[in-house]
């Protein structure tokens, strides 16, 4: 696993410097991603995506059924609005403000410099760690 998160930080780079150009995910990225999503949004999303989570009924709005993302996008997964706000760059009204989203510390907190690889540093695993996720959720699209 760390091999595949390690390729993940490696390309997070390029990705969201070319935002606009779409990509394809690999199968080892989106089983990251899957992983990493069932662990830090299936709560509130549903593990299927749909909006259904077990604490969803807690919200005024709804979460966002994130397999139609490509659907409500002409057809069209938008990745960079997706990562965007998974980041915390986009206001999310369930997630808090974009100054300190609800999990915002969540991946810095085992991201330690002594956790992976040399020179590899705790803001390039968070950027792994969201690619990992908009990876997944482009597999899940209808």
């Amino acid at each position: 696993m760390k091999s595949v998160f390690l390729k993940l930080v490696a390309g997070s780079f390029v990705l969201v410097g070319l935002s606009t150009v779409p990509t394809v995910a690999q199968p080892e990225e989106a089983m990251f991603g899957k992983a990493l999503f069932v662990e830090n949004c299936a709560a509130c999303h549903g593990a299927d995506g749909m909006g259904s989570g077990p604490v969803s009924a807690l919200f005024a709005e709804q979460p966002r059924d994130l397999r139609v993302l490509s659907k409500k996008n002409n057809g069209i997964f938008p990745f960079s609005e997706v990562y965007q706000s998974i980041n915390g760059r986009r206001e999310i009204a369930g997630h808090g403000t974009t100054d300190m989203p609800v999990w915002g510390d969540l991946f810095m907190v085992d991201a330690g410099p002594s956790t992976f690889h040399p020179g590899v540093n705790a803001e390039e695993i968070v950027q792994g760690r969201i690619l990992s996720l908009v990876y997944y959720l482009q597999t899940i699209q209808e």
